[in-house]
């Protein structure tokens, strides 16, 4: 994974977001603080996924921070990259050739090798984490407007989270994108 779980309590919340991100700051910060409270409830990787990807954004200028595929400074290009990626590993495709890689612009030095990206998409648990990422990474985008898509479906043990559950954080995201007012922790 690209975060050390040990540093999940230490990570700073949001103070501001880069010039591409659509959703603004206050909608982001709620959201990054609700899915790190919705990890440590259920141990959900999708919400581990998306809380990376939103919280790789309090990275200070020039700063490089843990992102949903390696540490690096945030920036526009590396999120769209980061989002093709996390979702053809999310699917389990294979892994892509070289043109690939350059149609999207990925550098040689930040492609997996082949090895690392059979043993992501071979894993379960790495699979919904790369959803948490490319939902996340698409709603920073603008590329995806809803974030209650945000809400993860399994629990850390490979539990599917009760509907009734799943529909409170569906609402619970929803609100927070809405919200002008921070939000808290519990």
């Amino acid at each position: 994974m690209s975060v050390a779980f040990g540093k999940l309590g230490d990570m700073a919340r949001l103070h501001s977001v880069p010039e591409w991100v659509c959703p603004p700051l206050r909608a982001v910060a709620n959201i990054e603080l609700f899915l790190l409270a919705e990890y440590r409830r259920t141990r959900a990787p999708q919400a581990l996924g998306s809380w990376v990807s939103l919280s790789w954004l309090g990275a200070g200028a020039g700063e490089r921070t843990p992102g949903p595929l390696g540490e690096g400074l945030p920036s526009e290009a590396v999120a769209w990259s980061s989002m093709l990626v996390a979702d053809a590993l999310a699917e389990g495709e294979p892994y892509p050739p070289s043109e690939w890689w350059a149609a999207h612009e990925i550098a040689p030095a930040d492609r997996f090798t082949s090895e690392a990206w059979e043993l992501r998409a071979s894993d379960s648990y790495v699979r919904h984490y790369m959803h948490g990422a490319v939902v996340a990474l698409g709603w920073l985008l603008g590329d995806l407007t809803d974030p209650r898509l945000m809400a993860p479906v399994f629990n850390g043990v490979a539990t599917r989270i009760p509907a009734a559950e799943r529909e409170l954080c569906r609402a619970r995201l929803w609100a927070l994108s809405e919200s002008t007012q921070p939000a808290t922790a519990g």
